[in-house]
């Protein structure tokens, strides 16, 4: 590696900026030099940091070009973050043509954000929503890719550290549309069937959300809202921004700038579907055709909003009960139980009863919870009969 960057040094640099064709076209010759030259001497056990050194090598290139444009290589790529994540599919849409590199960098505090990419395409992440009980799910999911990074370069905590920094239950990252018929409160990662995938690795934590498919609203100028310090869900989103009644634009509030940070999401305006769009706003708002013919669920929900664990008890069947430990995971720290089942856990709270009914659906599945006094949690999955 010596002989690079003696190479380098003795090269003669343009005096103008060079553009950004230019720049990666330099990086990928560069890396391929270096690659063609060590091919014949690597081997498998040192592959890990030799690699590292001729990123650096071929970043330290394109730094001499044009002022440091290629920090963005310290970063793994979209497609390298959903492989670490196990997520090949993934990984092969953001390796894919409609992939968007996006590489946008803002501060917030202490922290470094930056948007690495987007995509869309099929749901390979095999996301589930009980909104899409009895009705056909959307074709597709929109995915992004985030890298936090701390500004004074130290590491990011790793997910099971017993001192985290950002994780799940404390930061938000929301799609939002800057449109004046799309309010905040309607349009936000929850409405928009999102779900949120972390990952640390190399110090860096990588932060990757999904949610229905964005591209039918291309025309309604759609962002990516972050916020580090967040623990309210979408009241926080609602209080860290605002948005202007007539024309839709969204802005941090003041003094709420370096909390509050706002992406722009490059899609494509040609892809804008409003037929799409008012097929998705009504089945994430609940309104149109499908909501008059959802009629007869909503009494059942009703209904089975006001059983109580004794009654749930006596008229279901048990379909299975685990006990499960406080723990930290990929949605912060809580109760993980069942498959991909989710209990938060804020600091100083207990529940107000001993049990209780935590969620319902018009399918009769009913889940009971039971806090302990060791701090575990019996959770019980019931079966109602529905008519």
């Amino acid at each position: 590696m010596g002989n690079v960057y003696d190479e380098m040094e003795n090269l003669q640099w343009p005096e103008y900026e060079l553009t950004r064709a230019q720049q990666e076209q330099i990086l990928r010759k560069a890396l391929q030099h270096i690659e063609d030259t060590h091919r014949q001497t690597a081997t498998v056990r040192r592959v890990r940091r030799p690699v590292w050194r001729l990123v650096a090598a071929a970043a330290a290139l394109c730094c001499l070009c044009a002022g440091g444009v290629a920090a963005a290589g310290h970063f793994l790529a979209p497609a390298q973050v959903a492989q670490q994540m196990e997520q090949r599919d993934l990984a092969a849409l953001f390796a894919g043509a409609d992939a968007v590199p996006v590489e946008e960098t803002q501060q917030a505090g202490d922290y470094t954000v930056t948007l690495l990419g987007l995509t869309s395409g099929a749901n390979v992440t095999e996301y589930w929503s009980s909104d899409w009980e009895g009705s056909d799910a959307p074709r597709g999911r929109s995915y992004a890719v985030l890298a936090v990074s701390r500004r004074d370069g130290t590491p990011m905590a790793d997910l099971d550290a017993e001192t985290t920094d950002v994780t799940v239950s404390n930061s938000l990252v929301s799609p939002v549309l800057a449109a004046p018929d799309c309010p905040l409160m309607e349009y936000n990662v929850y409405t928009m069937n999102g779900a949120r995938h972390d990952l640390v690795e190399e110090g860096v934590h990588y932060i990757l959300v999904e949610t229905d498919l964005l591209e039918p609203f291309a025309d309604k100028n759609p962002q990516l809202a972050v916020m580090l310090s967040s623990t309210a869900g979408v009241s926080d989103l609602l209080n860290g921004y605002t948005q202007d009644p007539e024309t839709g634009t969204i802005a941090p509030k003041a003094g709420m700038e370096s909390q509050c940070l706002l992406f722009d999401l490059p899609i494509d305006e040609s892809k804008a579907d409003p037929e799409q769009a008012a097929a998705l706003r009504d089945q994430w708002l609940g309104t149109g055709d499908t909501a008059a013919e959802n009629t007869d669920g909503q009494d059942l929900l009703d209904d089975l909003e006001t059983l109580t664990p004794e009654q749930v008890r006596t008229q279901g069947t048990l379909q299975s009960t685990e006990t499960v430990s406080i723990t930290d995971g990929v949605y912060g720290t809580g109760w993980y139980y069942g498959n991909g089942g989710f209990q938060a856990s804020v600091a100083g709270w207990e529940p107000q009863e001993k049990d209780w009914v935590a969620m319902w659906s018009d399918s009769g599945q009913v889940v009971l919870m039971t806090y302990n006094p060791d701090d575990t949690l019996t959770v019980e999955q019931w079966l109602l009969p529905v008519q």
